[in-house]
C-alpha cells in the first residue's frame, strides 16, 4: 500500500476546512514557523500567541517527538522563539537518519491529564480511507497499529454515525 505522510499543520488545516459551518467543533489554532518566518507578522496574524501558554514542536514527520525531547510545553512566546531558534537549521539525529529541523508548529497549550488525550490518524490509500483511533495519546502511546481501533471507509461511500 502506498501512502504519503503529511505534516501536522497540513492535517490540521484539512480538518479546519472540513469544520466550516455550524458543527459545534472548535477549529484547531496553530501557527507554523520556518527559516523565513517573520515573528512580528506571525504574531500579527495569530494574536493568541502573546496571550496563551504555548506548545511548540518540529513539524517534519518525526515520530516520538516527546520521547526525543522535541516538544516544549507550557511556554510563553519569548521562550518559544528561543526554543525554535536554538533548533532551527540544526542537525538532528534520529535513529540512523540525520537532518536539519526547518519546520515547526506552535499551538495553544491546553492543560490536561494523560487519560484525557486521544490518538487519531487518518490516511488514504487506493481503495479506502482508514481512520485509526486509540483512547490514549501522548508520548507513551507505544505501538498504535497494534492497539488502535481501525475503521476502513471504502472510496465513494459515506459513513454513518452508527458505524463510527
Amino acid at each position: 500500500m502506498s501512502a504519503k505522510a503529511i505534516r501536522e499543520a497540513t492535517g490540521k488545516d484539512i480538518i479546519n476546512r472540513q469544520l466550516q459551518g455550524d458543527h459545534g467543533a472548535a477549529k484547531c489554532r496553530f501557527a507554523t514557523v520556518t527559516e523565513t518566518t517573520q515573528w512580528q507578522q506571525l504574531v500579527q496574524d495569530n494574536p493568541w500567541l502573546e496571550t496563551s501558554p504555548l506548545v511548540v514542536k518540529p513539524d517534519q514527520l518525526i515520530k516520538r517527538r516527546g520521547k526525543l525531547g522535541l516538544i516544549a510545553v507550557n511556554k510563553n512566546l519569548a521562550q518559544v522563539k528561543t526554543w525554535v531558534n536554538e533548533r532551527m537549521g540544526k542537525d538532528q539525529k534520529i535513529g540512523n537518519a540525520t537532518g536539519k529541523l526547518r519546520n515547526f508548529i506552535i499551538e495553544p497549550f491546553v492543560p490536561h491529564k494523560d487519560n484525557e488525550e486521544a490518538y487519531v490518524c487518518i490516511y488514504s490509500h487506493r481503495t479506502a480511507d482508514t481512520i485509526l483511533f486509540y483512547h490514549q495519546g501522548g508520548v507513551d502511546i507505544g505501538d498504535v497499529d497494534a492497539k488502535a481501533l481501525k475503521l476502513e471507509v471504502p472510496v465513494g461511500t459515506d459513513v454513518t454515525m452508527a458505524e463510527i
